[in-house]
């Protein structure tokens, strides 16, 4: 009797055992600094050979019920260790981050988790990673339906799914998810995974999911180290099926919720994004923005056209205050009348558009662009703002002033601007003096060719030059630019 007792003992110790994770070596522990956050302790490692002009990305390791306390050292996993090993660390240089619990994860310690990385030096904000197994996995998938918005990754491990929360896969469809379970747990069964895995496929989400043939519940180290029992899945073709978690993890990165803000679509070959105005109301008219990348955004990806311009336009604030569509077209090539058409013909099919109230601003090649489309239809456009937008040393002169003349156009350029030098601008700006023109001429001083946000934000640097007494004198530019009306004296 006593015999049979110890056995089932024996047992219930290896089961939680495996549930707990298996405690870490001294030389780990001291890789992971120990800190307290708003009563929650917490250990991090730092990126190898830290360099604080990089930026790092940066996974969140959740233990199971086994780290459990306040100790700050019970959290420490076996997957950390298999984190901390010096060739895994040289091959992927991250901070990991491994707070510690008393109780199950929450929205609670989600928000304390933000806090610390929020902190932290040198943080690549759009490659924060999630991952956890056993109660760490139950986390995981507690945070990424908390904020779906915030991880660039998740990969919950023995984490049995959503549990009643019925619309939590429609929820997280978008975010690159990887599960791993043991086809023998008897600790968390497998059949949650499954049941959100075959709900993946039917949304067509992005879920890998990797059963451990033959494996129970201590498969955490797996995640990490891989193993020849692995069975992957993929939910649709939305996946990235690199078969490596660690290469797969760090290749994937979170869309910023102002990227989001911009629908992609296609027209006649030609990518676009479109930013409705903020709280559209369809009874109102409202004006139209586009926007000419340069040549770092050509491309057909219909992603890399979005610059840091755009992304000061889709402040929430900017948006309530100047509410208009921004149309953000993409070119694999110079810009050119089949651009300008596809535009109108886009702009032409909106809802709810203040047809003499559209603009086109760009920078250097954008810039380019901007003035050949005025110079090639100069009464489409109620107003223009070219930034570095002369054109490269080697191009020929293509600015005719007595074209764009009556066009009210606000021009920008760094004076110490190596690619696209400011003396076309000024030249330029002296003929529209010339013909009584209606621009703006602003000269970032000290400024190279990089100065593209300064057109929305503004800058203590600027000197601004008018043409006339034509120019409206506003100096914020986009209380400028959406005073500016197409007249019909233009048209």
């Amino acid at each position: 009797m006593r015999k049979v007792l110890m056995f089932f003992v024996l047992v219930i110790f290896c089961t939680l055992q495996a549930a707990m994770g298996q405690a870490v070596e001294e030389w780990v522990v001291q890789l992971h600094e120990p800190h307290m956050y708003n009563d929650m302790p917490y250990r991090l490692m730092k990126p190898l050979n830290f360099d604080s002009k990089k930026k790092y990305p940066l996974i969140v390791s959740l233990h199971g019920g086994g780290g459990r306390g306040s100790d700050n050292l019970k959290q420490l996993r076996d997957w950390n260790e298999v984190l901390a090993d010096e060739e895994r660390r040289a091959d992927y240089p991250t901070y990991v981050l491994a707070p510690q619990s008393e109780g199950r994860w929450d929205s609670t310690h989600l928000q304390k988790i933000k806090d610390i990385i929020n902190d932290l030096p040198a943080v690549d904000k759009n490659r924060i990673y999630l991952l956890g197994h056993s109660m760490g996995a139950g986390g995981t998938y507690t945070f990424i339906r908390t904020d779906p918005d915030y991880f660039a990754a998740a990969a919950p491990s023995a984490g049995g799914g959503f549990r009643n929360f019925s619309g939590a896969p429609a929820v997280v469809k978008d975010l690159p998810i990887w599960t791993f379970h043991g086809d023998q747990d008897k600790v968390v069964p497998i059949e949650g995974d499954q049941k959100l895995f075959a709900e993946m496929q039917k949304i067509g989400g992005n879920m890998k999911f990797t059963t451990w043939v033959g494996d129970g519940h201590g498969v955490a180290p797996k995640m990490i180290a891989g193993g020849e029992n692995g069975n992957t899945r993929l939910s649709s073709d939305q996946c990235d099926p690199e078969p490596v978690f660690m290469k797969w993890l760090f290749a994937q990165k979170r869309t910023p919720a102002w990227v989001k803000l911009h629908e992609p679509h296609m027209y006649n070959d030609m990518p676009y994004r479109l930013m409705k105005p903020i709280n559209f109301n369809p009874r109102r008219r409202y004006p139209v923005i586009v926007s000419l990348h340069g040549g770092g955004g050509r491309g057909s990806d219909n992603l890399r056209q979005l610059r840091n311009w755009n992304e000061l336009l889709a402040d929430e604030q900017t948006r309530t205050d100047y509410p208009s569509y921004v149309l953000a077209p993409q070119a694999s090539e110079m810009w050119n009348l089949t651009h300008l058409q596809n535009i109108k013909d886009i702009i032409k099919e909106l809802p709810s558009v203040n047809v003499n109230r559209i603009y086109i601003l760009g920078h250097s090649m954008g810039g380019e662009g901007t003035y050949r489309i005025i110079q090639s239809d100069p009464e489409y456009f109620a107003a223009a703002a070219p930034s570095a937008g002369g054109g490269l040393p080697r191009n020929e002169e293509f600015i005719d002033a007595s074209i764009i003349k009556d066009i009210p156009i606000w021009a920008f350029h760094g004076d110490q601007d190596g690619v696209c030098p400011i003396e076309r601008d000024q030249k330029v700006f002296a003929e529209m003096q010339k013909n009584g023109g209606n621009m703006k001429f602003t000269t970032w001083m000290g400024d190279g060719h990089g100065v593209a946000p300064k057109m929305i934000t503004g800058s203590d640097n600027g000197i601004t030059q008018m043409s006339s007494n034509r120019c409206d004198p506003e100096p914020v530019f986009l209380k400028w630019l959406l005073a500016q009306k197409l007249t019909k004296r233009r048209r």
